[in-house]
């Protein structure tokens, strides 16, 4: 059974795999290229990412950034203007009844007919669905302390939520497709909610796409990540690679390397502060050009965020302010903010 060792011990397979161009449509859940979709006051542009199959990819973006648009073109719900979206290796749109019959969708608010019973809508989406399990159906409803009597309209949001995704769950999706599944939930329904994901994918041929703007919970269970910022693609790729490459950076401000070099002068430390703070701001437009997402010099200290740190960057910033940079992890909360906000994330 797969587990968090496990899942551990594949990721340099799985690094592997994505750099050697062996993803087919075989073995994908998901695959979008180019996807694009607009509206008057809004436009999804060039969306491109794939899931391999067995792995959890968290969907991260601020509110507004496409995240709801994108999982609706994907499940057909809106049609896309432009690209290609294959789903477990069809085409969403000529293959969509059987698509949907293999796939689990919850929706950010579930609709229910209120009068009636978590047993009664087992019944009817049952139907639907030649796999449905009724056995794991009902051990769910009990697993998640849902009275499978009690009408839907005297059940919290949070038990809602838990029923949307034991009818999601109950045919046994190759796919489980999430929009905001934990947003307004509170911690322990939230936790009960991103267990069981984890426990989906212990069945190495079913995957979890759930969109969110809780980086907490993608860093918890997610083995991929998706940025998404005004209906472009940041970025996507494995979260430990992310995470890998994305650093903050800070280091004093080389007022004493100006004055070695003679460039600084021997005036008074608020002018030779001034020279070294624009002696930095020259290496941003130029050595350092498109290093740092965003970026701020306080008083004698310079301190940024970096999507491309490597120790040959670490050396070079070394080089060319006179000190070791000091280089700290950032988590996906921070990255967000980055992307998001630029230089006032800093």
């Amino acid at each position: 059974m797969k587990g968090s060792n496990a899942r551990s011990d594949t990721k340099t397979e799985r690094r592997n795999w994505k750099g050697s161009g062996d993803y087919t449509s075989d073995n994908l859940a998901l695959a979008l290229r180019g996807v694009c979709k607009s509206y008057p006051k809004f436009e999804l542009k060039d969306v491109t990412f794939s899931l391999p199959r067995g792995y959890i990819m968290g969907f991260i973006g601020p509110n507004g950034a496409g995240k709801t648009t994108t999982i609706k073109i994907i499940m057909n719900m809106a049609r896309k203007s432009g690209g290609t979206v294959e789903v477990l290796g069809l085409d969403h749109r000529i293959h969509e009844e059987e698509i949907k019959r293999r796939i689990g969708y919850l929706g950010e608010e579930p609709c229910f007919y209120e009068e009636m019973t978590p047993l009664w809508f087992g019944g009817f989406v049952s139907k639907y669905y030649p796999t449905w399990d009724k056995a794991y159906f009902r051990a769910t409803l009990d697993r998640f302390g849902i009275d499978p009597l009690k009408r839907v309209k005297d059940l919290s949001k949070g038990m809602k939520v838990k029923l949307g995704l034991a009818l999601a769950l109950s045919h046994k999706p190759e796919l489980l497709i999430l929009d905001e599944p934990t947003s307004g939930l509170d911690p322990v329904v939230r936790r009960d909610v991103l267990d069981e994901l984890m426990s989906v994918i212990q069945d190495e041929k079913r995957s979890v796409f759930f969109s969110t703007h809780i980086t907490q919970d993608i860093e918890r269970i997610a083995d991929y990540v998706t940025f998404i910022h005004e209906g472009r693609i940041v970025e996507s790729d494995v979260k430990d690679d992310i995470l890998g490459r994305w650093k903050s950076i800070s280091f004093p401000l080389p007022v004493r390397m100006g004055e070695a070099q003679g460039s600084f002068g021997a005036g008074n430390l608020e002018a030779q502060v001034a020279k070294a703070t624009a002696y930095v701001e020259k290496l941003l437009d130029h050595e350092l050009k498109g290093v740092f997402m965003g970026h701020k010099i306080e008083g004698l200290t310079f301190s940024g965020i970096t999507s491309v740190f490597s120790s040959s960057l670490e050396d070079k910033m070394a080089q060319l302010v006179g000190s070791m940079p000091r280089v700290a992890p950032v988590n996906l909360d921070d990255i967000l903010v980055a992307v998001v906000r630029g230089n006032d994330a800093c």
